[in-house]
């Protein structure tokens, strides 16, 4: 096809506009066309398995760090079941739930604050191992003295419910108690657990303070050690029969006593009424 010469001129000066705008952009950089190479999408590749290596690596160490501080502060008789908390849980509850004492879930978990648990969060809840027997540890909680140690873990024994039941009842009995009432105040102090030691001290399934334990000491004549199952649940027996006598048989005042003291319960009055009311819904539970 022929073209006229202004049709010839037209076309020249077009072609040359587009070779120069081709040529033009090429030489710009924002121009370029962005290929990405082989060697860029396997770098990204690597990177990705780097990430995902890494957390991976990091729970792994977390759940190995979690099951090491419980393996070292759980007590011996004990082993861990491991509960992942979910929203709405509470110490109080999971305690409640497992019949665990709270105290001994956040010792064992390094749980500093017993308010505050976090959803996902894996936590130790002891219990005794199948076919583990009471046993009487040849450490002694008691100095030649009478002096009752503090803190002294490596002479508390461990216990099973069973067999703190059975001891609560016999030692009601023996000292003239309600039976409910020993099993109540033990339930409220240590949820019926000997191997566990309050922040305050207090030892064992009835929670005997060493002054207490001192105090009874010589008003008995006896060399009970507080750290020991037996002699723990029999101070505690003889403490509530001295309060029952001094109180008269009041039921408030007696249960208000053996946890706020007698003299406080003489000067002050009951303060503590919500442990009083706990230990009275225990008795009747009972």
């Amino acid at each position: 096809m022929e073209h006229s010469p202004r049709q010839r001129a037209f076309l020249h000066v077009s072609n040359a506009l587009q070779i120069r705008t081709t040529s033009s952009m090429l030489s710009h950089p924002a121009h370029w066309k962005r290929v990405p190479s082989r060697r860029a999408s396997a770098g990204q590749t690597l990177l990705l398995i780097f990430i995902v290596i890494l957390l991976l690596g990091s729970f792994i160490v977390s759940h190995q760090q979690n099951t090491a501080f419980a393996d070292t502060a759980i007590p011996k008789g004990y082993a861990c079941r491991w509960y992942q908390v979910t929203e709405g849980d509470t110490l109080l509850a999971l305690s409640s739930y497992y019949r665990v004492n709270t105290v001994m879930i956040a010792r064992i978990n390094h749980i500093h604050n017993a308010n505050i648990i976090f959803t996902g969060q894996r936590l130790c809840i002891p219990h005794v191992v199948a076919g583990h027997h009471y046993r009487h540890y040849s450490h002694s909680g008691v100095l030649r003295n009478g002096h009752v140690r503090w803190y002294a873990y490596n002479a508390l024994d461990t216990s099973t419910h069973r067999q703190v039941v059975r001891l609560l009842r016999q030692a009601a009995k023996h000292n003239g108690l309600p039976y409910n009432l020993l099993l109540a105040i033990a339930w409220q102090e240590s949820g019926w657990q000997q191997h566990v030691i309050a922040r305050d001290g207090g030892i064992g399934t009835m929670q005997i303070m060493p002054y207490t334990a001192q105090g009874l000491n010589r008003m008995f004549h006896r060399h009970f050690d507080p750290y020991k199952l037996q002699d723990n649940i029999e101070m505690g027996a003889l403490y509530l029969r001295t309060l029952k006598h001094n109180f008269h048989g009041n039921m408030f005042r007696i249960i208000s006593a053996y946890n706020e003291g007698g003299w406080n319960v003489i000067h002050r009055g009951i303060f503590n009424w919500r442990y009083v009311n706990n230990v009275r819904a225990l008795m009747h539970r009972f």
